[in-house]
């Protein structure tokens, strides 16, 4: 660790001329990556630190291009350095949406989270992006059933309930790939959106794909670190209805289910990360976050006759620590 931050103050040491910067270390998030707040000649920029064997830094570059280039904030890039791993970015600050928000304002800033929702959903290039296709949905599913049942409630599952999961994986996959696709963030969430001056900025986008409609959406509105009403959730939905162009064939009625199917399935994989993430990389923070997941899973498989038999298996088997 200490080799690899010799060699970030030498990468900015070469950059600015001199060594006369301060470096303080961020709040890390749920990846192998680091970040630093550079303070020089008054100015204030963000490092980047991904570990070229553990994280890539084109995803990253590739996508604040294209966001960039459809008028969606987010961070500029002033210097690369690919074969180290290190990225010299724009500050945004410490104002995170999470921290902000209250039931008095939450309309106004979500008003224009959806509004930058759409600017993603619609960005352009998008063709060479990797698909959020069925494999990768039963797979992040799978996650759920390792790291959260198996190794975190130490449950062994009966032949029943593993083919239950199984049909679970699949048939949730199906119904989601039936959603029209565009370009998704994958955590678009109040973690992920920034307070700035002119508006919100976004941050953590480097694992963009090609998705379901519905998943950044659910990300926002069902946000794993704070929860709404439900009857205000499918208020936002149903404005989000009339306003989309890709769903105007669509009754409300199969947009909530589209919603919700979504969800179940990101919320699942969320239990699997969050509970890896403890377990695997030391990092307890999340589990604090384990109660709303669940309480989304378990809401969601109430709500549908076709999961019934899953929420049976919820509430006579699954109960956290």
């Amino acid at each position: 660790m200490q080799q690899r931050e010799n060699t970030l103050k030498e990468w900015l040491e070469k950059l600015i001329g001199h060594s006369m910067f301060t470096l303080i270390p961020l709040a890390g998030d749920a990846s192998f990556r680091r970040y630093f707040r550079l303070t020089v000649n008054g100015m204030s920029r963000i490092v980047m630190d991904a570990p070229p064997e553990k994280e890539r830094l084109e995803p990253f570059i590739k996508i604040a291009e294209i966001l960039a280039l459809n008028d969606v904030l987010s961070p500029e890039i002033f210097a690369i350095n690919r074969k180290d791993g290190f990225l010299l970015l724009e500050d945004f600050g410490d104002k995170l949406l999470l921290h902000a928000l209250n039931a008095d304002n939450v309309n106004f800033y979500y008003s224009q989270a959806i509004d930058i929702l759409f600017k993603i959903q619609h960005a352009w290039p998008t063709e060479s992006f990797p698909l959020f296709n069925a494999q990768f949905i039963q797979e992040e599913i799978s996650l759920c059933k390792h790291w959260f049942l198996q190794r975190y409630l130490s449950l062994t599952l009966t032949n029943s309930e593993e083919k239950l999961l199984i049909e679970l994986m699949r048939w949730l996959a199906e119904q989601i790939n039936q959603q029209p696709q565009v370009l998704i963030h994958r955590d678009y969430h109040s973690r992920n959106l920034m307070i700035l001056d002119n508006g919100l900025g976004v941050i953590d986008f480097q694992d963009a794909m090609r998705g379901p409609l519905m998943y950044d959406l659910v990300s926002l509105l069902k946000d794993c670190y704070l929860s709404w009403p439900r009857a205000q959730v499918l208020q936002w939905l149903a404005d989000f209805h009339r306003r989309s162009t890709d769903i105007r064939d669509w009754s409300l009625d199969e947009v909530i289910r589209a919603f919700d199917l979504c969800g179940l399935q990101r919320h699942l994989k969320v239990l699997g990360i969050f509970t890896r993430l403890y377990l695997r990389d030391n990092k307890p923070g999340y589990l604090q976050d384990l109660p709303l997941t669940l309480h989304y899973v378990r809401e969601c498989a109430a709500l549908y006759p076709e999961l019934h038999s899953f929420l049976d298996f919820l509430q006579t088997r699954v109960n956290l620590p």
